[in-house]
């Protein structure tokens, strides 16, 4: 069975209205192993993608996790992420990251 595609916004949405003093824009999503089913009963693959400053650069974060628990309240050492620069390059970059953690994700029973 063809696992479903993962969403990663647009740079520019993930950046949303801070350059004009608003805020960033987290971007949440989820994904079972077969779409056609319940979630319930089945390994769910959670995601977040958004922007982090570190030392006042902006970086493009993804990060996953197991589960039925939302972002924050998942502890921190379930949750797996990394940074990639903040350009589009880096969008397609943690989409392409957070595929393979998908896959093995999945694969691992």
């Amino acid at each position: 069975m063809e696992q479903q595609a993962l969403f990663v916004p647009l740079l520019v949405w993930l950046i949303g209205g801070s350059r004009i003093g608003g805020t960033y824009n987290d971007y949440y999503g989820s994904v079972t192993q077969d779409p056609a089913k319940p979630m319930w009963g089945q390994k769910i693959f959670n995601y977040r993608v958004a922007i982090e400053k570190i030392d006042d650069e902006e970086y493009v974060g993804a990060a996953w996790y197991p589960g039925m628990q939302a972002f924050k309240n998942t502890p921190a050492d379930d949750v797996t992420s990394k940074t990639f620069a903040c350009t589009a390059q880096g969008c397609d970059e943690a989409k392409a990251w957070l595929e393979e953690q998908k896959a093995a994700f999945f694969a691992a029973e």
